[in-house]
Parts: structure tokens; C-alpha cells; sequence
């Protein structure tokens, strides 16, 4: 007799969560469909004396037994053998308009959000992911990597982290707080992000805040705090640097959350960041924070808004060839034939280093699918999957039609896949409302139908979108990926 579970997941690739009905005409009673459930999705059956609440119904003149579940607030029906015990990794990427925002739950229950977005969209799927309007507070402590300081990556968090003069308790427990090490004071200029100095000319941010104690030393300096240091400052976790050679931000079992960026120089045996062309936005961007997550055989990266600049500095610390000077000579038009191939074998040898360190299976696009990108950075992420967070009404066009093209043609296998959150959606963020006694203008109308969700357990992956109107068969927009022993790669199973 198989054992009874008291919590269980769906089954890969997804589950029928059917309820039972009766017809009108014959009044006879029978399962129809009622909406799809995810690879992973939380499933709690009904049990009865240490046995599940069965019903068995006759379909194709069989009778087939089916188990009585509640999943995603719905009582219904599903087979046995569309649950199991183990629970996977759940990446969600929200819909958070114009910005990035990523929610992370990993086998064991751990939590974390990879950026916020710049409006409440985050919060709001926080509260209706974690019930908030039946409970007050969530329990769950959650683990924050903010990649970098641009509004529309960090902003969101403001609300989520409450404020430590509030009466009322904040709703979310924040365990710690990450950031790229410059914490960003108000101004235009660069040394905003740190004292500024010149090595063999080039400029670097020197004081780097990488404990909590640097960060306190950085916020009661004097510096003008701007919008960065008052959102931070809303949540009493300590706050800490991560860069290229830190300590894995989550190590257990097959599952592990490294750190491959920023990239630091050492200057006076202290880490310093390279300045990007004496720009403040650049150099923020240039170094985000860049996560490698490995479950299993899966391999995804999350990044934040990376430059051409920063991708080819990143390229050249993985393989040890400037790529930058190669791209540069190869412009020249006067090069012989011999010269051009033996540039462009030295280019194909750094991409084939780079992905030692660089190559993954799904990639978060860097910076929502900008122009400023290098072709050879999507090279070596040779990635089967990508996924752009964007947003409407915003004056970037993202993501940029030579953008979408780049990764299509720098991707691996025969059909790549490209997802977007604002083309998930397909409906503009906000709707004017019209003339009422309310004061309120317009509303925002962003759910869940801009969330990409990947589930996987390191050997099986979906990625999903919502459908915009579910079919009397399924809800969602399902994409797989599997793992193959004998080619030694995921292989997307395209239908």
C-alpha cells in the first residue's frame, strides 16, 4: 500500500485538478476539468482514519479512482499518482512593470527575492502568494539580493521592508539584505557610489561597504542619502557585499546559489570596482550582482542591468583574452585573411573559457532586453531559454528588436525559446478609470498572467505562462526541457 502523504506536489509536466458535477441531463455525476496545476505546486489532500477522501467514477467504461485535494485555494479531484512527496525548485519572475523582479523557493522552504521592481507590484503578489489578507504577518524569513542601485530594480522594496518606526510590525521577516557593495548616495557624480580613486588610468570605487558595520560607517558619513539609503534603512537586516569570490548565498545538497559578479580589482589589499567611462549609471550597472543558480544538471543566471562594457571586462576575467581589444581589431579593414582567422580563433577560444564559467541553460536577460549588450557575452551563456522582465509605457523600447534577434541566433538548439513578462501579460499595466465618486485616476491591473514561472527538479523543467483565457483542457502556456544523459545536455521537447 503506498504511502499516505499529508502534504504533497504535482507531477511533472502539470496535473488536471478536475470537480465533480452533475449533469443536467442525465444527472449523472462526473469529473470535468477545473484548472491546471504546475510541475511542483503545493497540493493537500483530504484524509480520512490515516486514508485519503476517495471517489471513483467510471471513465471509458473503467472505474478510476481519484483522491479529493485542496491546491491553489480549490477543492477538487486528481489520481494519486499526480502527486508526489518531493518537493522542486520553484523561480518565479514577476511581472513587476518596468524593472526586475525575482521570487526563489528552493526544496527546503528557503526564500528569496532578487529584486523588487520600482512600484508595489511585488509586494502585491507577496501578499496574495503568502495570503496576506487573512493573515497579518508572513512568518517566513526571506533572504534579498538587491543587484544593483537603480530604482526600478530596488524600490519595491520599500514597502516590503515596512519601516522600523512604524507602529504596526512590517509584514515580511527579512533575514539579509545583499547589494553590490556601492551603496549610492544622492548626486549625479560618480564618487556618489564610493571615494574614487586613479590606478594606471583608470578610476575605481575603492570604499567598498562589505559588512553591515561598513554600511552603518557609509549611511553616517554625512553623504546625502537619496532614495537608495532611505529604502535600505526601512529594514534593520544586516546588510552585506557580494562579488566574484564570495561564499555561495545558499549550498545544500545539488543545489547551490553562487556569486560570479562583480568582479573586483584588488587595490591596496582592498577590493575596488572599475569605473565604466566615468559614468555613474554605467558603473552601477556594469556591476551587478550576478547569481549562478546549479540545481541538479540546470544551470540559470540571474543578473541584473550589464553593460557591453562590463560584459566583455567579465569575458576577459573568465577566459584571460581581451575580447574588447580583439572586437576593436577586427574592425580593421586592412587586416589580411590569415590575420582576421587567427583573431577570430583567439575570440572563439575565449567564449569556449568564458562558458567554463558563464554557459547556463536559462538566462535572465541583463538589463530587460537592452541594446547595450555584447554578442559575445550571448555567446557564451549559450543558454536554451531566456527570460526578459519589461515593462509598458517606458521610453526604452525594451526588449530591443536587435536584442531579441542576438540571443535567437547566440542560443542553443534547434528552437530556442525567449519568454517576456510584458508580452506574458499582453494588457497595458495600468487602465483609466472612469468618472466616479473616487478619487483615484487609474489603476494598476498587473496579476499573475505576466509571471514566468520554471519548476524543476534538476533533471526535468518547465518554464509557463499563464493563457490570457484558459481552455476546458489547461490554464497555462507549458514549455519543456529534460535532461539527456547521453548527449549530456537539456534538450528542449518541442511539440
Amino acid at each position: 500500500m503506498a504511502k499516505v502523504l499529508k502534504t504533497g506536489y504535482a507531477v511533472y509536466p502539470s496535473v488536471k485538478l478536475k470537480e465533480l458535477k452533475t449533469d443536467s441531463k442525465t444527472k449523472n455525476k462526473e469529473l470535468v476539468f477545473r484548472k491546471e496545476l504546475l510541475f511542483g505546486d503545493y497540493i493537500q489532500p483530504y484524509i480520512v482514519d490515516n486514508a485519503y477522501e476517495t471517489i471513483t467514477v467510471t471513465e471509458e467504461k473503467k472505474d478510476v479512482e481519484y483522491i479529493k485535494v485542496r491546491c491553489r485555494g480549490t477543492d477538487g479531484y486528481i489520481k494519486e499518482s499526480d502527486m508526489q512527496a518531493e518537493r522542486i525548485l520553484e523561480v518565479n519572475f514577476i511581472d513587476v512593470g518596468q524593472g526586475d523582479g525575482c521570487h526563489i523557493v528552493t526544496p527546503d522552504d528557503k526564500h528569496f527575492l532578487i529584486d523588487s521592481g520600482g512600484s508595489d507590484n511585488m509586494y502585491r503578489f507577496l501578499k496574495w502568494r503568502y495570503n496576506l489578507s487573512k493573515n497579518k504577518k508572513c512568518s517566513i524569513p526571506f533572504t534579498v539580493v538587491i543587484s544593483h542601485s537603480d530604482t526600478d530594480h530596488y524600490q519595491g522594496f520599500g514597502k516590503i521592508f515596512g519601516s522600523k518606526t512604524d507602529e504596526s510590525e512590517p509584514q515580511f521577516s527579512i533575514r539579509k539584505i545583499y547589494h553590490n557593495g556601492m551603496i549610492e548616495a544622492s548626486g549625479s557624480k560618480v564618487n556618489t557610489l564610493g571615494t574614487v580613486v586613479t590606478l594606471n588610468d583608470n578610476k575605481y570605487i575603492t570604499d567598498l561597504c562589505n559588512t553591515n558595520d561598513d554600511y552603518e560607517e557609509r549611511v553616517q558619513s554625512g553623504v546625502k542619502p537619496g532614495v537608495y539609503i532611505n529604502t535600505l534603512a526601512k529594514s534593520s537586516a544586516p546588510k552585506e557585499a557580494l562579488r566574484l569570490g564570495s561564499k555561495p548565498i545558499y549550498d545544500k545538497k545539488d543545489m547551490k546559489m553562487e556569486v560570479i559578479g562583480p568582479a573586483a580589482e584588488t587595490i591596496d589589499g582592498k577590493d575596488a570596482l572599475l569605473v565604466i567611462e566615468n559614468d555613474k549609471g554605467k558603473t552601477k550597472n556594469g556591476h551587478s550582482v550576478i547569481i549562478r543558480l546549479t540545481i541538479g544538471h540546470l544551470k540559470l543566471l540571474l543578473g541584473g542591468d550589464l553593460n557591453t562594457e562590463s560584459e566583455s571586462y567579465l569575458l576577459q576575467r573568465f577566459s584571460g583574452i581581451d575580447v574588447a581589444a580583439i572586437k576593436k581589431q577586427l574592425k580593421d579593414k586592412s587586416l589580411s585573411e590569415a590575420e582576421r582567422q587567427a583573431l577570430t580563433l583567439q575570440m572563439d577560444d575565449a567564449i569556449v573559457q568564458a562558458r567554463e564559467v558563464l554557459e547556463v541553460d536559462i538566462a535572465k536577460s541583463c538589463h530587460h532586453g537592452s541594446s547595450d549588450f555584447s554578442s559575445e557575452f550571448l555567446r557564451a551563456l549559450n543558454p536554451i531559454a531566456t527570460i526578459i522582465s519589461s515593462g509598458d509605457e517606458e521610453q526604452y523600447c525594451h526588449p530591443r528588436p536587435d536584442t531579441l534577434g542576438t540571443i535567437g541566433k547566440h542560443s542553443r538548439g534547434e528552437r530556442s525559446l525567449i519568454f517576456c513578462t510584458e508580452l506574458a501579460r499582453s494588457s497595458k499595466e495600468y487602465v483609466e478609470l472612469e468618472k466616479s465618486n473616487s478619487s483615484k485616476k487609474k489603476e494598476r491591473v498587473v496579476t499573475v498572467y505576466g509571471m514566468i514561472n520554471v519548476r524543476t527538479d534538476g533533471e526535468k523543467v518547465i518554464i509557463a505562462q499563464k493563457l490570457e483565457r484558459a481552455t476546458s483542457k489547461r490554464s497555462w502556456d507549458i514549455h519543456k526541457m529534460e535532461w539527456n544523459a547521453e548527449t549530456g545536455q537539456f534538450e528542449y521537447l518541442y511539440e
